[in-house]
């Protein structure tokens, strides 16, 4: 009966030296678990080396590099496939995280946000422009809405009203504790003699 072949076996070399090389069955293991996002030292260990090595015959062996990419190219385009997933189902933080790792976008580009008044929203901002400007361009267009409540004219409109601010109450701080005097060091502090009542009489 034919041994099963280890993950890597030690050899010698052309050289007369010892070395530690990952069989066929040591290269499906490194993609698979690469594959499965396994860190480096999961791998190593599930080699039989330790994660030094595993680097050594990373750089030494193009086949096992290889197996190792594949791995990591598999775990890759699974992660992108669920995040595109996400996305297409109105997941927003897929769909800008998408956006900005795949396709450039950073933060303060004009992108064109609805905002529901209804249930609250997000106001986005152009970077060239200032929230006044904006502002000024959404009441030019007509886009604005006034949501200050009705019976309390707004001298703004676009802008909603701060509510009024008023003064916290003073907090009572309580006076702080006369410190205690302690006694010199190495002295005996003796009880008083007789009654206590007959104190200053």
């Amino acid at each position: 009966m034919k041994k099963p072949d280890l993950p890597s076996r030690r050899i010698v070399n052309g050289l007369g030296k010892s070395e530690i090389v990952v069989t066929p069955t040591g290269l499906g293991i490194v993609e698979e678990l690469a594959a499965k996002g396994c860190s480096v030292v999961t791998i190593a260990a599930a080699l039989g080396v330790n994660k030094e090595t595993f680097l050594h015959q990373r750089r030494r062996d193009p086949a096992v590099e290889e197996a190792f990419e594949r791995g990591r190219a598999a775990e890759h385009d699974r992660l992108v496939a669920n995040l595109n997933t996400a996305a297409a189902s109105g997941n927003v933080v897929a769909s800008i995280f998408l956006l900005r790792a795949r396709h450039g976008y950073q933060s303060g580009e004009g992108i064109d946000v609805n905002v529901n008044v209804q249930t609250g929203g997000v106001l986005v901002v152009p970077a060239e422009m200032t929230v006044e400007q904006y502002l000024e361009m959404k009441r030019a267009d007509g886009d604005m809405i006034d949501v200050t409540p009705s019976g309390h004219p707004n001298p703004n409109p676009g802008y909603a009203p701060l509510a009024p601010q008023q003064d916290p109450a003073p907090v009572p701080v309580a006076p702080a504790p006369a410190p205690s005097r302690r006694a010199p060091s190495g002295t005996t502090v003796a009880p008083f003699p007789g009654s206590r009542s007959g104190r200053g009489d």
